[in-house]
């Protein structure tokens, strides 16, 4: 899963963060400019910055101060936050917001503003939004069309997934050969993803209840070992540490890429699309990461003011949604319906719209304190005992056990 949360400014540490926002929100010497934290990589930085561009024209007497991070992300912010050093609006995944809720003001949200369901509660954190949703991150499968028929097997379709058996099943018909010359019909899986995409979960419904040792999750870890395995139809981590699946997968070494993010748009619009394209992923989809806004708790008034109408601004103004992906590169999939259409031209003969169906499709997933270290400790285990990672041990007897952990940490979390 691509991820990278960074924390260093682009200054290269806290300080130029500092300069631009005091404990009490204020940035600099003018009452209505406001510093913003976000990360990515070069192409990424310079899209937010176009649309902080954007947003000044629109609104001349607000100046935002970017604040670019490229490493350790939430860990910095972090500490930015306790030292009373905060940006004034921060981007911050759901995934790590009820970590940072406390430190973000209560927002008002227009959930009839946002076409999926799961992003327009992308900022909710135990009944309050604490962000405004700004940026999307499904996920689905790139896909070579010649590896399915020279197998004999149909081409998946362009909107309705696969189910997962059916994937296995037709992965394992298109790998063939051995040793370094062994075409296979599948990347490797994520764990995570696959567990929801076959049907399981991390947690029950309310978030009470850790379940992904339950017979749905033992499935998906059997699934995971056995496609690594010598007679499976994935390559190893091993076997592809340090290289670039995208390659692989162009050069007809792998059939399907599975956890396919819309980072990776430009990499797949600029291969044969006669040959290349983007479908569902199977079965029920991989978990979808929402990027939001948070204006910090410690914001004076002309400061939230500011921010409430750059997020605003941000997360459904066409001119800002607008800018989300180019032919060189895309943050993700816009939030608003009246975006779209641009983000779907940037690469047309690419079948950008199984996207948009995976954030309309997105299941959401349910409030949990301390989300991030549980699924941190659960992962780091799973990895380090069983094959998905450099282990042996039988996920059907590691995965209860795992589960008892989980649960131990949940209930200390209430």
């Amino acid at each position: 899963m691509r991820k990278t949360l960074a924390a260093a400014i682009a200054a290269g540490s806290l300080v130029s963060l500092a300069a631009c926002s005091s404990g009490n929100g204020e940035t600099g010497s003018n009452s209505s400019a406001i510093s913003f934290a976000f990360w990515g990589d070069n192409a990424e930085a310079a899209t937010i910055k176009s649309m902080i561009s954007a947003f000044e024209k629109a609104n001349p007497s607000i100046q935002v101060q970017p604040n670019w991070i490229q490493s350790d992300y939430e860990q910095k912010l972090q500490t930015s936050i306790a030292g009373g050093a905060a940006p004034t609006v921060a981007v911050i995944s759901n995934t790590a917001l009820p970590t940072f809720a406390s430190a973000f003001k209560p927002v008002t949200v227009d959930t009839s503003v946002y076409y999926s369901p799961a992003v327009a509660k992308a900022g909710d954190v135990g009944g309050t939004n604490y962000a405004v949703p700004f940026v999307a991150k499904s996920k689905v499968m790139a896909i070579d069309r010649t590896s399915f028929q020279k197998a004999g097997l149909p081409v998946p379709s362009g909107s309705k997934p696969m189910s997962t058996q059916d994937f296995v099943t037709d992965a394992g018909k298109m790998t063939s050969g051995t040793g370094s010359g062994k075409i296979y019909g599948s990347a490797p899986l994520w764990y995570d993803g696959w567990l929801m995409a076959d049907g399981g979960s991390y947690y029950s419904a309310d978030g009470k209840q850790c379940t992904m040792g339950n017979a749905a999750g033992v499935r998906a870890a059997e699934t995971v070992v056995n496609s690594v395995a010598s007679n499976g139809f994935a390559p190893t981590s091993i076997a592809i540490q340090g290289q670039d699946m995208m390659q692989w997968l162009s050069q007809g070494k792998v059939g399907a890429l599975p956890d396919f993010g819309p980072w990776n748009i430009s990499k797949i619009a600029a291969l044969d699309t006669s040959r290349f394209t983007i479908v569902p992923m199977p079965g029920l989809g991989e978990p979808m990461e929402v990027d939001s806004l948070g204006i910090s708790k410690s914001a004076n008034a002309a400061q939230t003011t500011a921010a409430q109408k750059f997020t605003t601004f941000m997360s459904s103004n066409p001119a800002a949604q607008n800018l989300m992906a180019s032919k060189t590169s895309a943050l993700g999939v816009p939030v608003v319906k009246s975006s779209l259409g641009a983000f779907k031209s940037v690469a047309p003969k690419v079948n950008l719209q199984a996207f948009v169906d995976a954030v309309t499709n997105a299941v959401t997933v349910p409030y949990v304190k301390n989300k991030v270290q549980i699924e941190s400790t659960f992962s780091t285990a799973l990895d380090s005992r069983t094959a998905i990672g450099t282990g042996h041990e039988d996920p059907a007897k590691v995965l209860p056990q795992l589960q008892a952990k989980c649960q131990s940490m949940l209930d200390a979390a209430k």
